[in-house]
């Protein structure tokens, strides 16, 4: 496919934008709620743009052979793709799309259903979307189509640095986040390990003084059974669990014939 670069600008910007809209409406109609995707703040994704300029300009003369548009164009994408993904990791140190949950995936690069939309879209490119950017552009002036060229290429330049400086920024931020709790878990197993021992310190203390004051107090108990928190200091259901396993105790012995007069 012979064309003018300033054709190639506008193909590229044009598949990156349409792109950006297959995943808005991918994403928002699956999560159910207005998703902005996208790497850069513009409403286009490159990797789009490379993926439908590679595939008009590598697939389409195989137009007569419609499996072969779909399997290459499913091929050149997800290549695309993965290598996007290498660059953005080796660059950010961070992974935008991973696909490790799903099925038959390239470590998390690439995975099969993905790359069977892409060879849907490639078929769409070469039968639909192309012919139809090609007729367009045609009948564009030379003069407008190179300045449009030019200003999507500068819209794309400035949106490039400032999404990596502020991607750089977020980075940074998130590997401060990854040392510090790496430094602090540790410390907080200890904190976590002391209070546990701590409670089970306190509950063998309050088991220990409750018979106390079951052994001390049966009469008090039974004689007045709705003691509460404010002559005791305790919770009214802590006194009243006491005088249910009086009682429970009592009526065992009673049913036994072992209950002494001590009791």
């Amino acid at each position: 496919m012979n064309a003018p670069i300033d054709s190639y600008l506008w193909y590229f910007f044009l598949y990156s934008m349409i792109g950006y809209l297959c995943e808005i409406c991918y994403c928002s109609i699956s999560e159910k709620r207005f998703v902005n995707r996208g790497f850069l703040h513009g409403p286009y994704i490159p990797v789009y743009g490379f993926g439908g300029v590679a595939v008009a300009v590598l697939v389409t003369d195989l137009k007569n052979w419609p499996i072969l548009v779909f399997l290459g164009g499913m091929g050149i994408t997800s290549i695309i793709e993965y290598g996007a993904g290498v660059l953005l990791e080796r660059v950010f140190h961070i992974r935008l799309w991973d696909y490790r949950a799903r099925k038959f995936h390239i470590r998390g690069r690439v995975c099969l259903g993905n790359s069977v939309l892409f060879g849907l879209l490639s078929l769409a490119v070469v039968y639909f979307i192309h012919p139809v950017m090609q007729q367009s552009l045609a009948n564009l002036p030379e003069r407008l189509r190179s300045a449009g060229a030019s200003v999507m290429l500068l819209s794309l330049a400035v949106d490039t640095t400032t999404s990596a400086v502020g991607m750089a920024a977020f980075t940074e931020r998130l590997q401060r986040v990854k040392r510090l709790k790496a430094m602090l878990e540790p410390r907080l197993e200890l904190l976590s390990q002391g209070r546990q021992r701590l409670v089970e310190a306190l509950e063998a203390e309050i088991v220990r003084v409750s018979e106390q004051l079951r052994k001390s107090g049966n009469r008090i108990l039974d004689a007045f059974p709705s003691i509460g928190s404010d002559e005791l200091d305790m919770p009214s259901s802590l006194i009243r669990e006491l005088i249910d396993k009086r009682r429970g105790r009592k009526k065992r012995k009673e049913e036994s014939g072992t209950l002494h007069d001590d009791d």
